[in-house]
């Protein structure tokens, strides 16, 4: 059964060119937990960046660890080596009572719905079967009967990746 779970829903590593470097934490950036940062560049912008502390380490959003071209270019490698499976990055929900991932990159098979999705990640993350799952997709809740590539085709952000969040309660409505 592990190998059947490991050939269909398969994480795949980063690969040694991006992979990224965690900042330490110091007793006072503990209030940083699933919360947002916003910094001010040099010349004033202000940026958001979204952190969450894993084992006592901060770390970035997907998007926050690597370029966009770094990003557009991982996942035309991986489409291109497995083009029957959608690159699938997966977060946890800033305001969740949920573990983080060992790992946020994924090559779902096209035709897994997302309801089989779900079901994966629960089993994952070894979540009390009392506790519900939700994914989101730009702040939308997609029909656990969709298809995953039919939400890629619609939701791919111009990176190549179509970014999830899940969390335990249906947080955007």
């Amino acid at each position: 059964a592990s190998l059947w779970y490991l050939s269909v829903f398969l994480p795949f590593l980063l690969s040694d060119r991006i992979k990224s470097k965690p900042t330490k934490l110091n007793t006072s950036s503990a209030l940083l937990c699933n919360q947002t940062k916003q910094t001010t560049d040099s010349v004033g912008i202000t940026r958001r960046k979204d952190l969450s502390i894993v084992m006592g380490i901060v770390v970035k959003s997907f998007k926050d660890q690597f370029s966009s071209e770094e990003r557009l270019k991982e996942s035309k490698n991986i489409i291109a080596k497995y083009p029957d499976r959608v690159p699938v990055i997966i977060e946890k929900y800033s305001n969740a009572d949920l573990p983080d991932m060992e790992k946020n990159k994924y090559l779902v098979p096209r035709d897994m719905t997302v309801g089989h999705f779900i079901h994966m990640l629960s089993k994952r993350m070894q979540l009390d079967p009392s506790k519900a799952l939700f994914v989101f997709v730009h702040n939308t809740l997609p029909q656990t009967a969709s298809r995953m590539d039919s939400l890629y085709n619609t939701f791919k952000e111009e990176d190549g990746f179509m970014y999830m969040c899940y969390s335990t309660e249906k947080t955007f409505g």
